[in-house]
This record gives C-alpha cells, sequence and structure tokens, in this order.
C-alpha cells in the first residue's frame, strides 16, 4: 500500500529528485508548489520498480503478513518450515513483489515434482556423481543443521575432489530448489532443512544415475 500511496503523489508532485518518501514525508513535505502542471503518464514499470524499492527498505517482520496471505493464495502450508520472517531475508533482495517473492520461495515449503531439465541437464552430469553423494552423507552427519557447517561441508569436499565451489555447489542448488537460482547455497539449505534436502539430493543422484545408464545404452 504504501509503494501504492508513494507512487501516486509522484504521479502529480515532486521533491527535488527525490522518489522514496515515508509517509511523514509526504505530509511533511507536500507542498503545492510541487504539483505538475503536465499531465502524468501511469507507467506499470516504475510501480514495479517503486514497490521493490519498498520491499528492500521495510523490514522483514513488516512484509510477513503480506507474504502469507501470498503463501494462502497459493494454497501453501507455511507451518512445516522456517519462520516467514528468515524466508523474507533471504528472498527480498531478488523479489520485485510479494508475490514474486512467494513464487520464488515455495520450493521452502512444497516439493517439486521435477527438476527443471534446462538446469538437469547442465548441471547434474555424471563427473559430478561421487563429490554429490559425498556432500549428502555429510550433511546426514552433521550435528547441527546450519549455514556455517553447511558451507564448510561443501567446500570441503569439493577442495577434496579439486573442484570448485560453485562446481559442486551449483549442482546441490539444482537439487534442492529445482532451479538454477536461489539465495547462498547455505543459507537456502537451512531454510528446505535437513530432511527435504537429504531427500531431494537422493532424487538428484537417481536423476545423475539413469543419465549415466542411459549413456550406456
Amino acid at each position: 500500500p504504501d509503494a501504492v500511496l508513494n507512487y501516486l503523489i509522484r504521479l502529480g508532485w515532486s521533491h527535488g529528485d527525490q522518489e522514496i518518501f515515508t509517509r511523514d514525508e509526504m505530509i511533511r513535505l507536500f507542498a503545492l508548489e510541487g504539483v505538475n502542471a503536465s499531465a502524468s503518464r501511469f507507467s506499470p514499470e516504475k510501480l514495479t520498480w517503486m514497490n521493490q524499492q519498498y520491499i528492500l527498505k521495510t523490514p522483514a517482520a513488516e512484509l510477513v503478513e503480506g507474504l502469507a496471505v501470498q503463501y494462502r493464495h497459493m494454497s501453501v502450508d507455511t507451518g512445516d518450515g522456517p519462520p516467514l520472517s528468515a524466508v523474507v531475508e533471504a528472498f527480498h533482495e531478488r523479489a520485485e513483489t510479494l508475490l514474486e517473492l512467494a513464487e520464488s520461495s515455495v520450493y521452502v515449503f512444497r516439493d517439486f515434482d521435477t527438476i527443471d531439465p534446462k538446469a538437469a541437464k547442465k548441471n547434474l552430469r555424471p563427473v559430478v556423481r561421487e563429490p554429490l553423494a559425498e556432500v549428502r552423507q555429510a550433511l546426514a552427519a552433521l550435528e547441527t543443521w546450519a549455514a556455517d557447517g553447511i558451507q564448510n561441508t561443501i567446500q570441503s569436499i569439493a577442495d577434496r575432489h579439486e573442484l570448485g565451489f560453485g562446481k559442486l555447489g551449483q549442482p546441490l542448488r539444482v537439487a534442492v530448489t529445482g532451479g538454477g537460482v536461489s539465495p547462498p547455497i547455505d543459507v537456502t539449505m537451512v531454510l528446505v532443512g535437513r530432511d527435504r534436502c537429504l531427500s531431494r539430493i537422493d532424487t538428484a543422484l537417481a536423476v545423475i544415475d539413469e543419465r549415466i545408464a542411459s549413456a550406456g545404452r
């Protein structure tokens, strides 16, 4: 609502080059001298940009209710998952709207049916089968499911196989999220949770095994 209000007031009024205003600033700074004489033009792109600025600037706790509404519209049960404030913190930099934030993070709460074919073809290759299986085993043995432990585990196994972090982190991302884009992989895996991550890695390993079997036919 504040982004829409900000956009509407800027359609016919300006205060220097400032684009984003709090409600208090709108009230305090408004003056008739700043009202534009020319006709205004509605720009969906500008409104979307402004909405993104509000998402970036608004504390996570204040976005939780709006995000929860979007999840309910999508019939997503968020009861078995991380706090919504943690989801906002992880995903808000990439989202222009709360709907986009909900859609991009839905895999945190709901399992996906298939892995994106393009992402799977590019990242779930036979060469990563062994290190990915080792990561799965090491992650299952972690005493605490936390970002630093996950990060160190991935890095250690990548080093052992003389791989850059991304060469192992990206296949993990595809396995855990079903696609190629997410917040940092350690943060993402904390949000998804240990059980879901391990199950999804198992699915990715099965995809690689099928790829190996198909190549041998």
